[in-house]
């Protein structure tokens, strides 16, 4: 018989593993070279909004409740019905950015700003060309090379697109155009625009805010699907990192004396917005809470907190009286009416910081319910995959009584049931007897 080869093992640290190792750092060094090495582990920073609860709202992705704000590097969708507070979110974040020392620029596709100029000095914006950059293109093509080259070489601290439904493409305008030509062809350019974007905002950490309106859609009688929608397509809703939804709530009004007829007539003063975010790729989504807007002055970060104190009932309401007992016991008050409550939280600042760790605003299970519901309405297969995600995440946090079923429990009280029955008498009734 032949004899048996002896099997020798080769080391595995040795010239060719050496030379793997060589290959990788190369490799890595050219994808360095190329600036096409990410870093996951890289912090995100972020432009603050302004306001103290929709910073909450949004996370600053460490699921503790921490603020957050517009993150710089990604998109940010803000939408919502007319007249909810978009312009304005969108203008105490520029606000905010001027504070840290960054550049804003501001696309009015709408160019409805300078009806607003008074407005905008009263939150508190720096109006000057250098600091402020006003764009007022006329169509798609022209807003979005103005804004790329101002992206690369300004390096602004946050970009406002206001708004995605008012930025048409060229052949719009153009009344020889052929209609087939343009279907579809806003929501193809702003995708291709959002996908542009999303290439150079990480590298010149740059936030980009989206202002979008709601649309009804069109359906026939069977059709299934949400009665509302955004412009511009699908690209939005796919490259936005946040999603904010902004509704209309109640408005505040007094009686106040016309300056013209002289007569005493209803005045509207302020108005309480509900934002929701709707998706959340950095920290919990689905988290709402109100934004209380006065006119003519902007966000009123006390008042909203207010709001959301009485909401949750960390304040709570005795008729026409609010009380606030601290649990810690340091602080408390009694007054009667909310005007009277934001008087006294400005004059004592610190029972207001007293009650902001138990103001975080928590999920909204009627906001979940609405958004799981319209989810499964559209149907499995038209969802994106972060769309999936968050219908499967929603439906695990669901209490339905069929989630709850526990068939273990159940096949145990049918051979109750079974056992009772031969024996002619339920085991309470025996239990009962015997004592």
């Amino acid at each position: 018989m032949p004899p048996k080869k002896k099997t020798v093992q080769t080391p595995t640290t040795g010239p060719k593993s050496v030379k793997k190792i060589d290959l990788a750092d190369s490799y890595i060094e050219n994808l360095k070279k190329q600036g096409m090495l990410g870093n996951i582990t890289k912090q995100i920073k972020f432009i603050p909004t302004g306001s103290w609860v929709v910073n909450r709202l949004i996370g600053d992705g460490s699921h503790t409740g921490a603020p957050g704000g517009f993150p710089r590097g990604y998109i940010t969708e803000v939408f919502g019905d007319e007249g909810c507070g978009k312009t304005t979110l969108a203008l105490h974040a520029c606000q905010q950015a001027q504070l840290l020392g960054e550049r804003v620029i501001y696309a009015d596709f709408e160019h409805s700003l300078r009806t607003q100029f008074q407005y905008i000095r009263n939150i508190g914006l720096d109006l000057s060309p250098s600091k402020f950059i006003h764009l007022t293109p006329t169509c798609l093509e022209d807003g979005v090379k103005q804004i790329g080259r101002g992206l690369k070489e300004l390096k602004p601290g946050i970009i406002v697109v206001d708004s995605v439904t008012t930025m048409l493409p060229k052949a719009s305008f153009d009344a020889d155009a052929d209609d087939t030509i343009q279907i579809g062809l806003h929501a193809k350019l702003t995708g291709t625009f959002l996908n542009w974007m999303s290439s150079y905002l990480e590298e010149c950490d740059t936030a980009l805010v989206l202002l979008n309106q709601l649309r009804s859609a069109i359906k026939g009688k069977y059709d299934r699907g949400p009665s509302e929608v955004t412009s511009g397509g699908r690209a939005p809703r796919f490259f936005s990192t946040i999603r904010i939804e902004l509704r209309s709530g109640e408005k505040q009004e007094i009686m106040e004396k016309s300056i013209i007829t002289g007569i005493s007539e209803k005045k509207k003063i302020n108005q309480t917005v509900k934002a929701t975010v709707i998706k959340n790729k950095l920290d919990v989504p689905f988290k709402s809470g109100p934004l209380y807007i006065a006119f003519g002055q902007g966000i009123d970060n006390i008042m909203s907190l207010v709001t959301l104190a009485i909401n949750k009932k960390v304040i709570k309401k005795i008729g026409s009286w609010y009380e606030y007992i601290d649990p810690a016991e340091k602080f408390n008050f009694k007054v009667q009416g909310i005007p009277t409550i934001k008087k006294y939280l400005e004059e004592h600042p610190e029972i207001l910081e007293s009650m902001k760790p138990y103001l975080l605003p928590s999920e909204d299970a009627k906001e979940m319910a609405r958004i799981r519901e319209e989810l499964e309405a559209r149907g499995i297969e038209n969802l994106t995959d972060d769309e999936k995600d968050n219908l499967k995440r929603l439906r695990s946090m669901s209490i339905d009584e069929e989630e709850n079923f526990n068939p273990d429990l159940e096949m145990e009280d049918e051979s109750l049931k079974e056992l009772e029955g031969k024996m002619g008498g339920s085991f309470d009734e025996k239990e009962n007897g015997d004592s």
